[in-house]
């Protein structure tokens, strides 16, 4: 008996040549692709003898989307922070494993979970490793470091000295956790932390990334300031996310306030970005619909157009702008990662390149693209089917018809 999988489609997306090929079959093998080809050509793979064949007739497949920045254990409400302090560790896990249930069936095949506690982190693992939940594959970063009293200190990852911030990485790996994150400025969920202003000097943040370096962990670098975006680029994180440019405006609100220096350092440091345009924008629904709504819901409104024409711009300039939502933050679903595909074309971008920083590109800056990221042979079998070619129309991620995680069918059509 074999385990084998033969899948027929309309047509695979090949990174390679930046199109869908049609007239390919995929062979996929123990959880991963063993081959790609014509159909005469992969019927004679010995591998293909028996195998299981999957009729995508009129589909077209591609890699499964990846969400480089989520939050399994938020609501998505305005009250996140209120929820999750008054949960159990229970409710946590269990809607942790919710969210990466409607994560995964919506066409994300890895998601990259950006700050959960430790009791939280575990028991996700344990469960992908069970093999019967349905998930996304994961990398957790675990309790972001953070300040004392900083963004989401109650994660349980406050430090303050290089030693400290060595240590709770160190922790963070025994535990699990593939990736390292730190808070760099304050965040806007966390009363008494102030986005604009740095959280860590420089030595702190050189020290998480020599340490991760050391683990083979990707390193993540919250940033909401300018001078704290500088800083992490100097560091060498391999993501900056959010990347807001912030400052005080008169009327004490958050405002983008490009600078070019920024975009300097990040561009000369090789980092990624995680924009995230989807993030919150149901928020603004009602003021976009209507026209109507209070002074700060229509400064929040403009300054949604800066960030995506901050976003051109940056991606003009040669940053890689990776796919990421801060799902479960107020207002961010976690069956919406499509959404970013299409604000990004929506801002500039071809289709192609949306794709790609939603695939390849972001399973770089997550350092797992020898995993994942592409069809390919040799990569993990992670792949969806659609409809409509995205290539076309990016708004086809929002359906898919099949799914495919680690080679198991979790959604068929």
């Amino acid at each position: 008996m074999t385990d084998a999988a033969l899948i027929r489609s309309a047509g695979v997306f090949l990174d390679d040549e930046g199109a869908v090929v049609p007239g390919q079959d995929v062979l996929v093998e123990g959880g991963a692709i063993t081959a790609i080809g014509p159909r005469t050509e992969i019927a004679s793979h010995p591998a293909a003898a028996g195998a299981r064949v999957v009729d995508l007739d009129g589909l077209f497949l591609f890699p499964g989307l990846m969400n480089s920045h989520v939050h399994f254990a938020f609501n998505g409400t305005d009250n996140v922070r209120e929820v999750y302090l008054a949960e159990t560790p229970e409710q946590r896990v269990a809607r942790a494993l919710a969210n990466a249930r409607a994560m995964a069936l919506s066409g994300v095949t890895t998601a990259r979970d950006c700050g959960s506690d430790m009791t939280v982190m575990q028991a996700m693992l344990a469960a992908a490793e069970e093999g019967e939940a349905v998930l996304p594959n994961l990398l957790m970063c675990g309790p972001p470091i953070t300040a004392v009293c900083g963004h989401l200190h109650y994660m349980g990852g406050e430090a303050t000295t290089s030693d400290e911030v060595r240590a709770l990485v160190r922790e963070t790996h025994a535990a699990g956790a593939r990736s390292a994150k730190v808070m760099a400025t304050g965040g806007q969920m966390t009363p008494g932390t102030r986005p604009e202003v740095p959280a860590f000097e420089l030595a702190e943040l050189v020290a998480l990334v020599e340490e991760a370096r050391s683990l083979d962990m990707s390193t993540v670098s919250h940033c909401l300031s300018s001078e704290g975006t500088i800083r992490s680029a100097r560091a060498g994180f391999d993501s900056i996310e959010h990347c807001a440019f912030f400052e005080r405006s008169p009327e004490g609100w958050m405002e983008r306030v490009y600078r070019q220096d920024v975009t300097d350092a990040i561009r000369a440091s090789g980092a990624a970005v995680m924009m995230g345009l989807a993030a919150s924008t149901h928020a603004l629904d009602m003021v976009r619909a209507t026209g109507e709504g209070t002074p700060h819901e229509h400064f929040r409104l403009a300054q949604e157009r800066r960030m995506m024409q901050i976003f051109k711009d940056m991606a003009d300039q040669g940053i890689p702008m990776i796919c990421g939502t801060d799902a479960g933050t107020a207002a961010t679903p976690f069956d919406e990662t499509w959404r970013e595909v299409v604000l990004m074309v929506e801002a500039g971008l071809t289709p192609l390149q949306a794709v790609r920083n939603a695939t390849t590109i972001v399973a770089r800056a997550m350092r797992i693209d020898h995993e994942a990221g592409a069809i390919r042979a040799g990569l993990r079998a992670d792949m969806i089917a659609l409809a409509d070619n995205p290539l076309e129309d990016p708004a086809a991620f929002r359906a898919p018809a099949w799914v495919m995680v680690r080679g198991r069918e979790i959604l068929a059509p």
